[in-house]
């Protein structure tokens, strides 16, 4: 069957929960190519800046409990570098590259955040939250702050100076933060409330909330088209991926999503393709990720993966043909 989504190229790499596995999808033949394992209740994955390299966190694994490494992989063949052990830190959930070198991670079970050398292994910072959930985080495009979303007690944001690592604030949101994105311009975090089906957007500057929108579905991830134009917020219950205006702070629209082989698709992780146009988004109960175009509003291809996809990027490195 021809795709729709005709035109795109390098490869997606999309993290199977349940499975222990990370998918690499070559866009441009969309085909599921290789199924990599990893070391258990993998989460989240980010890509280095020269598309070489993915980083995966190792959360929580289903019978096995949680997890204290990171796995590095080459990309497009997928072929394992290293396991990063995180010692007495565990249940890393989100990442995020900084340089060449490093990462910055969630360590939910011991209310923090970690500035890992991936070459080294080494631990060089540790960022304490002291809130429970910190499950999300985002550095500002300049990288001097740090956001990460706590999911515990009342829900919250907090922020560090990413350089000296001390907390600047905590900002209250809403129950069950889990979400969180700062917008490209560095101005903007917007955070989801999944508990309360709100989105909070917080100044940077002020570090005020000042603007709560109304979201219902269960908003779950937040990230933002390269240009800076839209939020995209993955909603878990209401099989819906929200686009939201970060000019005028609003909703445009809940993206239905097609081509599901389930009753009650539940969106997970998205991620944007650079023409700030089209999207992936992981299905976690339809075992799938799809190509959506943002602009029309349809779902222009599925591909299978494996079992329950969570978090999902992209990078320009496509496998020879």
């Amino acid at each position: 069957v021809a795709s729709e989504a005709g035109g795109l190229s390098g490869t997606v790499v999309v993290v199977n929960q349940a499975s222990d596995t990370v998918t690499l999808i070559d866009l441009a033949g969309m085909e599921a190519y290789k199924h990599v394992p990893v070391v258990g209740g993998p989460h989240e994955v980010a890509v280095s800046a020269d598309g070489k390299r993915a980083v995966i966190t190792n959360y929580n694994k289903r019978g096995g409990g949680p997890q204290k490494t990171l796995s590095l992989i080459s990309l497009p063949d997928g072929a394992p570098i290293r396991t990063i052990d995180l010692g007495e830190f565990s249940m890393p959930h989100d990442v995020q590259w900084v340089n060449d070198h490093q990462v910055v991670t969630t360590a939910e079970a011991n209310q923090a955040l970690l500035l890992v050398n991936v070459d080294s292994g080494e631990i060089e910072q540790v960022f304490r939250t002291d809130k429970k959930g910190s499950h999300m985080l985002s550095l500002s495009p300049d990288q001097t702050h740090l956001y990460s979303s706590n999911m515990g007690g009342a829900g919250s944001v907090s922020v560090f100076d990413f350089g000296s690592g001390e907390k600047i604030a905590d900002i209250d949101t809403g129950k069950e933060c889990e979400g969180v994105g700062v917008s490209p311009d560095g101005l903007w975090v917007w955070a989801g409330n999944r508990a309360e089906d709100t989105v909070s957007i917080i100044d940077t500057k002020s570090l005020q909330v000042v603007k709560t929108i109304d979201s219902p579905g269960f908003p779950y991830r937040v990230e933002f088209t390269p240009n800076g134009a839209y939020a995209l917020v993955p909603h878990a219950t209401s099989g819906t991926l929200m686009l939201g205006d970060v000019a005028k702070q609003s909703v445009i629209k809940h993206i239905p999503l097609g081509l599901v082989q389930v009753a009650e698709p539940s969106t997970a992780g998205v991620f944007p393709y650079p023409d700030n146009v089209h999207a992936f988004v992981t299905v976690r109960n339809d075992n799938s990720v799809l190509i959506l175009n943002l602009e029309s509003g349809e779902t222009l291809d599925r591909i299978e993966v494996q079992s329950s996809p969570d978090g999902v990027a992209w990078t320009p490195v496509q496998r020879p043909r």
